[in-house]
């Protein structure tokens, strides 16, 4: 596992050494290229003198006596000798400089009246030479004057600034390391205090958030996708303890009558006609808890992707026309209107489905409206969509319980009664018009009941995500 405060104080560290380098490289490179120049300068102008002196008195001014290499490079550093038209040496200043190597090139351009410069060596070590014509003499042998230095002196100097440049970007690289190393540290520090944080985080709690750093603009974006998270995992987990006390609720209501009805059954000896109502009743729960059994199996497969559409051409009026023949074949004392163009009104969608959805809508209306009350469909194209609208004239439900509609075991009315339904019904109808790229919405109908609209896309796109499905009603 790699450290990420290991990872950015090595690389700040590495990134700092880098540039340290190149600068001491470039520091070096134009120490020695200046110290070069100088030197240079220095011995044009210590030519230039030697010449004068030489127009002046023939030749020039002779050291006597033997002379220490080391001292006399250390005290003076300057061989002068004068070479006739062939190279031969004519005069030196000491013996020191009749060693001299001659650079056939330099001697040539200073023949020529030009001045030349040339590095050879000297005496184990090397040395800076400089060629000019010579002035006259009165011999008139005199041709080339040719003044030297010993690069000794610049090469020490140029390694002690290398020493030194070096001991910089060593002295450098170590703070460098020791800041790298708290800029680091500080750097995540943020990290492990939101980690914290999370870790803290149990759910026990409604509402825990993480709140350290939330005002580092570097952590803005973290610091909400993480709350954002938590958001929807607290509402997941609300949702599921929901679930589960709703469904716990619902699967006791049946199987107490179960057993209830059993029991009163096996008290005494009955005659066949109660033990016929007895077993209705007991089919009525097992139908009860057949039907939230398939509302939750629908319902998963529906959010896992497991179920399969089969989109293809059909008639929505030809859908609501069977699904409302199927409701007034139910006991029952609702009248049903149909309205609808002549024309069919093609749609492409999974028939079975959309079947599946206007047979919940119906049911919902008739279970929670009384006898007697009108339930009206219509069916109609709106530019590139069907609407399909299912509107009850019953009681209708509270403005408040709107927002809340199509939610999971959802119901408007608390006590929930046995007649109310496991409350998935329009969850898993909500479920599979989303699947159809369509919305589906509740609202208050022109008589006061409940409207639900159901808005289909005439073609099913091939790629384009799901929209989102828009608050939908539920009192099953």
């Amino acid at each position: 596992m790699t450290s990420l405060r290991r990872t950015l104080a090595v690389r700040f560290c590495a990134t700092m050494f880098v540039a340290l380098a190149a600068i001491a490289l470039w520091a070096y490179l134009g120490a020695q290229r200046l110290l070069r120049d100088e030197l240079d300068r220095a011995l044009r102008n210590s030519a230039q003198t030697e010449a004068d002196m030489a127009a002046a008195f023939g030749s020039p001014p002779i050291h006597p006596g033997p002379l220490d290499k080391d001292r006399f490079v250390r005290e003076e550093n300057r061989l002068v000798v004068t070479r006739d038209s062939g190279g031969r040496m004519i005069a030196a200043n000491t013996e020191l400089a009749r060693t001299l190597p001659l650079d056939l090139a330099s001697f040539a351009r200073a023949r020529h009246g030009e001045t030349g410069f040339a590095t050879g060596q000297w005496l184990g070590g090397r040395v800076r030479a400089i060629y000019l014509p010579a002035p006259q003499t009165r011999s008139g042998e005199a041709a080339v004057l040719q003044v030297a230095a010993s690069l000794d002196p610049l090469e020490s100097a140029t390694r002690t600034v290398l020493y030194r440049i070096l001991g910089t970007v060593l002295l450098g690289s170590l703070a460098a390391l020791v800041g790298a190393g708290w800029l680091a540290r500080s750097s995540v520090a943020p990290v492990a205090e939101i980690a914290r944080q999370a870790k803290a985080i149990t759910g026990g709690a409604a509402g825990e958030r993480i709140t350290a750093h939330a005002d580092v603009t570097e952590f803005v974006s973290l610091i909400e996708v993480l709350n954002d998270m938590l958001a929807r995992l607290e509402r997941a987990h609300q949702g599921h303890q929901r679930i589960i006390r709703d469904l716990g609720h619902d699967l006791r209501t049946p199987i107490t009558s179960l057993r209830a009805g059993v029991e009163v059954a096996l008290w005494t000896e009955r005659k066949p006609d109660e033990y016929r109502r007895v077993l209705a009743s007991a089919l009525e729960e097992v139908d009860r808890l057949t039907l939230i059994s398939d509302a939750l199996v629908l319902l998963a497969r529906l959010e896992s992707g497991e179920l399969v559409q089969d989109f293809a051409g059909i008639d929505a009026g030809a859908i609501a026309r069977d699904s409302l023949a199927r409701a007034q074949e139910r006991v029952g004392a609702h009248r049903f209107t149909l309205t609808r163009p002549r024309d069919p009104v093609p749609l492409q969608a999974d028939p079975r489905l959309l079947g599946m959805v206007v047979d919940q809508l119906l049911d919902n209306a008739m279970r929670h409206t009384p006898p007697g009350t009108t339930i009206a469909i219509s069916v109609a194209a709106e530019g590139d969509h069907v609407e399909l609208i299912v509107e009850d004239n019953g009681p209708g439900v509270p403005d408040d319980t709107l927002p809340h509609l199509f939610e999971r075991f959802y119901r408007a009315d608390p006590a929930r009664g046995r007649d109310g339904g496991p409350g998935l019904g329009l969850t898993a109808a909500a479920a599979i018009v989303e699947l159809h790229h369509g919305t589906i919405r509740a609202e208050r109908g022109s008589a006061g009941g409940l409207r639900i609209r159901m808005l289909l896309p005439l073609h099913q796109p091939t790629t384009a995500p799901s929209p989102a499905t828009e608050s939908a009603g539920a009192r099953a």
